[in-house]
């Protein structure tokens, strides 16, 4: 199992060869990316085509000034891509919300907080 890398949803079991992922000690199976929030898959699929747009810019330039500035916008796009990882990707999975309703719902059934 150490050349896998399993989805981060704990309830999935599917993985991912570390071969095609050699950076990543995290993955997102595509059955668990279609669960996510509309508004997270968005913002996630636009910072993607936006780190790879800079990547083949990259790759294009011979200037060398202008690639050490390229990758610096590279590398805000990747932090940010991280921060949005660490911060709405993986708490769906992780700290689920509670559905609205369920605590008017538990109350009713007298398990209401106290």
């Amino acid at each position: 199992m150490s050349d896998r890398i399993p989805c981060i949803n704990p309830r999935c079991r599917r993985t991912a060869s570390s071969d095609k992922h050699p950076d990543s000690a995290e993955i997102i199976c595509g059955k668990c990316f279609c669960c996510l929030p509309a508004s997270v898959r968005a913002e996630h699929r636009r910072l993607w085509r936006e780190l790879r747009k800079w990547e083949r810019r990259i790759t294009r330039t011979a200037d060398d000034l202008k690639a050490n500035r390229m990758r610096r916008v590279r590398d805000r796009l990747e932090d940010n891509l991280n921060r949005h990882w660490i911060s709405d990707v993986r708490p769906n999975f992780f700290e689920p919300g509670r559905p609205e309703g369920l605590a008017s719902f538990l109350e009713e059934v007298g398990f209401g907080t106290n």
